[in-house]
C-alpha cells in the first residue's frame, strides 16, 4: 500500500520537472534572443550597417559591386574629367538624356565592363607580371594619397578595395591588348597645301556656299560667270608658272575669300585633290582642276608633317581599337554568361553625381 501511494507521489512531481525543464529552455531562448537583437541594435547605432562597403548596388554575373567601389569610379571619374554642377546641368547627351544620367550610365557600363573583362581574362589564366602588381599598388597607393582621407573616409574607399578594383582593370587591359596588339596601324602622309578656289556657285562673304531653301543645294552661277571663273582659274596658273607669288594671285584675281593653306592626311582631301596631295612636291602646282563647285589649282606647302601626321593618325588608330574592342566585347559578355548589370534599385536611385562636384569645385 505504501508503495502504491509513493508511486503516485512520483507520477505528480515528474510534471512538474518537465514544466519547470521547458521554462528554463525558452527563458534561455528569449535571453539569447535579447542578446542577437541587443548587438545587432548596437552595429546599427555604430553605423557599421550603413557602411558603403556593406550596400550592394548591382550584381554582374556573380560579382557583387558595392556602394564603396561605386564611389570610387565615380570620385575618379567626375575629378578627371572635372565634371561640375554647372555641366551636370547645362550638358545634354546627344540622345537627350540629361547629362548627371548620361554620366552616370557610362559610369555603370564602365563598371560593368571592367568586371566582365576581368572574369573573362581570369577564365582564360591571364596572370599580371610581378612589374604589373607594382603598377596596381604604384596605383592605389597615388589615389590614396591624393584625395583627403576625410573624403575616402566617408565615401569607404579602402587602400585594399582600390587595389583589387585596380588589379581588375590592368586584367582587363591584358585581355583588350589580345584584340589590339596585332592590329594593322593606319600609317599615312599628312601635308598642307595652298588651295586656290575659283567658285562655280554663288558664296557668302565668309566663304559658305549660298544655297536654295532646302538648305543643302548649293546656288550656281550662271554659265557665263562659270565661264568667267574658269578663265580666271587658267591665267592665274599661268601666271603661277611663271613665278608669281600664290597669296597675290588670289589676291589679284579676288578669291583670297576663298582660298589659304590647308592640312590633312592625303587620302582626306577628296578627289581628285587628294591625288595631287600624293604626288605633288614642296613648291610644284597642280593644273586647273574642276569639281562641281569650282576650278581649283593646289601648291604644295609641306609635303610631309611626320610628327602631325603621327599625332592625328594615333587619334586613328586609338579610335579603330576602340571600335574593335567594342565588337570584341560582345562575345566576352557572352563567354562570361553575362547579359547586363542586375540593379538594386532602391541604392542605384539614390547615387547622385552631384553628391561629387563638391570634390572637383573644391
Amino acid at each position: 500500500m505504501a508503495d502504491s501511494v509513493n508511486e503516485k507521489q512520483r507520477k505528480k512531481k515528474e510534471p512538474n520537472q518537465r514544466n519547470r525543464h521547458l521554462e528554463t529552455v525558452i527563458t534561455v531562448a528569449i535571453v539569447v534572443i535579447l542578446v542577437v537583437l541587443a548587438a545587432a541594435g548596437l552595429w546599427i547605432l555604430s553605423g557599421e550597417g550603413n557602411r558603403p562597403s556593406d550596400k550592394l548596388v548591382f550584381t554582374v554575373g556573380e560579382e557583387k559591386v558595392y556602394l564603396d567601389e561605386v564611389n570610387f569610379c565615380i570620385l575618379q571619374n567626375m575629378v578627371n574629367l572635372r565634371i561640375t554642377a554647372d555641366a551636370l546641368n547645362n550638358t545634354t547627351a546627344q540622345d537627350g538624356t540629361g547629362a548627371a544620367e548620361y554620366y552616370k550610365q557610362e559610369i555603370l557600363d564602365l563598371i560593368t565592363d571592367y568586371k566582365v573583362e576581368a572574369m573573362v581574362a581570369e577564365k582564360r589564366g591571364m596572370l599580371l607580371s610581378k612589374e604589373e602588381e607594382s603598377s596596381v599598388r604604384n596605383d592605389a597607393v597615388q589615389f590614396m594619397g591624393s584625395v583627403n582621407a576625410g573624403v575616402l573616409n566617408e565615401l569607404g574607399i579602402t587602400q585594399d578595395m582600390v587595389i583589387r578594383v585596380c588589379r581588375e582593370r590592368y586584367l582587363a587591359k591584358k585581355l583588350e591588348d589580345t584584340v589590339t596588339e596585332n592590329m594593322e596601324k593606319e600609317s599615312q602622309k599628312f601635308c598642307t597645301m595652298y588651295m586656290m578656289l575659283f567658285p562655280k556657285v554663288e558664296m557668302e562673304e565668309n566663304g559658305d556656299y549660298k544655297r536654295q531653301e532646302d538648305g543643302e543645294t548649293p546656288i550656281m552661277l550662271s554659265e557665263k560667270e562659270i565661264e568667267k571663273s574658269k578663265a580666271n582659274a587658267e591665267a592665274a596658273y599661268q601666271e603661277l608658272k611663271d613665278g608669281a607669288e600664290v597669296e597675290k594671285v588670289a589676291e589679284k584675281y579676288g578669291v583670297t575669300a576663298f582660298s589659304g593653306e590647308e592640312s590633312n592626311l592625303t587620302e582626306s582631301f577628296g578627289e581628285p585633290f587628294s591625288q595631287y596631295a600624293e604626288s605633288l612636291k614642296e613648291g610644284e602646282y597642280s593644273p586647273v582642276l574642276e569639281t562641281p563647285s569650282c576650278y581649283a589649282i593646289l601648291k604644295m606647302i609641306t609635303e610631309n608633317n611626320e610628327e602631325l601626321a603621327e599625332q592625328i593618325l594615333s587619334h586613328y588608330n586609338e579610335d579603330a581599337a576602340k571600335d574593335k574592342v567594342k565588337e570584341e566585347r560582345k562575345k566576352w559578355y557572352r563567354e562570361a554568361g553575362v547579359e547586363e548589370p542586375q540593379l538594386n534599385d532602391s541604392i542605384w536611385r539614390n547615387v547622385s553625381l552631384y553628391d561629387f562636384t563638391q570634390y572637383v569645385e573644391g
